[in-house]
């Protein structure tokens, strides 16, 4: 669904999902007041062969996690993920964190910690190549329009009831015909909404 409207910041999901796919994994840690305490050397990597200088170690270390979360409904998710991970459980669910030319689909586990910290990793469980999609590439000329992303299926937003893969929301779209292409939010879609509800859900149930 096309929006008019600011930009919202797209490095907020690669804090979430760093999605480093070619590494074996990526880690990193928060402390028991839910700052960035520790990032492993993969996430420099990643930032930089990405063009987001805006998010290396030095830039991110010390700072709230909940800093690079925009949408309510991920950040209520996530926290309430976080504060059953203090009390002794563990969190694994799969997820899409896509680059222009290919499809990325990882894996997250989330554990505690001593003293409050928690740690997040990432794995690999494949990778699909495809045509290079403009909408998704950083150096794309923007309007003043905006689209949502899932953060977690990366699927667009073409209206409340439909989240399509990028390939089919452009064409739908005809962006192919634009000049410029709309910024992109990042938010969660009912699908996924329901999906990680029930993996807090088992995580309640388990206590």
């Amino acid at each position: 669904m096309l929006k008019s409207g600011p930009r919202v910041q797209p490095w907020a999901t690669f804090i979430m999902h760093n999605p480093d796919a070619d590494e074996a994994g990526v880690r990193y840690r928060i402390d028991d007041r839910d700052t960035i305490v520790f990032v492993d050397e993969t996430w420099d990597r990643f930032a930089e062969s990405n063009d987001g200088a805006e998010i290396t170690s030095s830039l991110i270390l010390g700072r709230s996690l909940w800093d690079f979360i925009s949408d309510e409904a991920t950040l209520q998710l996530y926290q309430h993920l976080v504060a059953r991970i203090r009390q002794g459980r563990q969190a694994k669910f799969d997820f899409r964190c896509d680059s222009p030319s290919c499809r990325r689909h990882l894996a997250m586990t989330i554990h505690a910690l001593p003293a409050g910290s928690i740690e997040f990793s990432t794995q690999c469980l494949r990778i699909e190549e495809r045509p290079p999609m403009a909408l998704l590439a950083r150096g794309t000329t923007r309007s003043v329009e905006s689209l949502r992303v899932c953060a977690w299926c990366n699927r667009i937003d073409l209206s409340s009831a439909e989240w399509l893969e990028v390939e089919v929301a452009v064409e739908r779209l005809k962006l192919f015909e634009s000049s410029q292409l709309p910024q992109l939010t990042h938010g969660m879609c009912m699908a996924c909404f329901a999906r990680m509800s029930s993996t807090l859900d088992d995580l309640k149930a388990n206590l």
